[in-house]
């Protein structure tokens, strides 16, 4: 709070002699500066994600896979915020059978419920939790089709200095009905099934361009597959 005071008392003294001996002069028309580091609300949970993303598959059954999608987080007092996200993505499936790949199409829904806390001065420790669903279409062999469902649980963490942002997120997944991780079973000897559970770590990085627009590159490290997304955030 002091150093808050102090810079205001310079900002306001270099302002009053600039006026006075006409030395210094600030256009009204310049923008407005990004939010100070040291401010303790600089850290938004009202954005609106878009994102590219490519996946990079732990087995080499499955390849050529990339996705698309939108994210959305909304605060719900000063505590609690809201998350959800839609993925449309593609990718294409060998089998072992000689039959060439398989094209398949999926769509990705998650929902979610969160919490902060602050630790420091633009730092925030956030918990999470909710479910996720996949709906998966093949190509040439509809008697393939599924959809699998999920939740996830865990901790992560957000801090800011001026425009740079990074966060990170370890969360614990449990999945049910994933009919292709049965498919990969049969041709391999991976021990793979219809439910799987492990750990998915998600860090990330964002540079705030303005106070509302930030370029955002992140990734999603599973025990199964890892996807890397490039995208923008918007603030609201």
């Amino acid at each position: 709070m002091k150093k808050t005071t102090l810079l205001l008392a310079f900002a306001a003294l270099f302002a009053a002699e600039g006026h006075a001996g006409d030395w210094l002069s600030i256009s009204p028309k310049k923008p407005v500066p990004l939010a100070s580091p040291y401010e303790e609300n600089c850290l938004s949970y009202d954005f609106i994600d878009l994102h590219y993303g490519i996946y990079d598959f732990g087995t080499p059954y499955m390849y050529d896979g990339d996705f698309y999608g939108v994210g959305f987080s909304k605060s719900i007092g000063s505590t609690f915020f809201f998350t959800a996200d839609y993925a449309r993505g593609n990718h294409e499936f060998f089998e072992l059978c000689g039959c060439g790949p398989i094209g398949l199409d999926t769509d990705r829904y998650r929902f979610g419920l969160g919490a902060r806390r602050n630790l420091a001065k633009c730092i925030d420790l956030t918990f999470e939790g909710g479910a996720d669903y996949i709906d998966t279409e093949f190509d040439r062999k509809p008697h393939y089709n599924y959809d699998s469902w999920a939740y996830y649980v865990g901790p992560g963490i957000r801090a800011r200095a001026g425009r740079f942002e990074m966060f990170a997120k370890a969360l614990y997944t449990s999945r049910e009905g994933d009919f292709e991780q049965g498919l990969l079973a049969r041709q391999s000897s991976a021990g793979l099934g219809l439910g799987h559970s492990g750990w998915v770590f998600s860090p990330g990085f964002l540079y705030h361009i303005t106070d509302a627009f930030a370029l955002q590159f992140a990734a999603e490290v599973g025990e199964l597959d890892t996807a890397f997304t490039f995208g923008t955030r918007y603030h609201f």
